[in-house]
């Protein structure tokens, strides 16, 4: 066994709690954006705001790639031959 396929052996042990971060994530992304959209613009709640999208965006990111990745990883090994 290969140190990428140990990693993502590793990896994909986590894969409902990743699941859980994706979902936790994503729904407060939405309710950062809904909450931007009816607050004042002009005030620093904007910039904290901005900021916050920007790092929840930075989670989403590799969270997704991981649960996708190892969903992949898992089909390649029940694929019958």
């Amino acid at each position: 066994m290969s140190g990428r396929e140990k990693f993502w052996d590793s990896v994909c042990d986590y894969r409902p709690y990743l699941r859980l971060l994706l979902i936790f994530t994503t729904t407060l992304l939405t309710l950062t954006v809904v909450a931007m959209a009816l607050g004042d613009q002009q005030t620093d709640a904007y910039v904290i705001s901005l900021t916050t999208i920007a790092l929840l965006g930075l989670t989403i990111v590799p969270a997704a790639y991981c649960v996708w990745r190892c969903g992949q990883v898992t089909n390649e090994f029940e694929q019958p031959e």
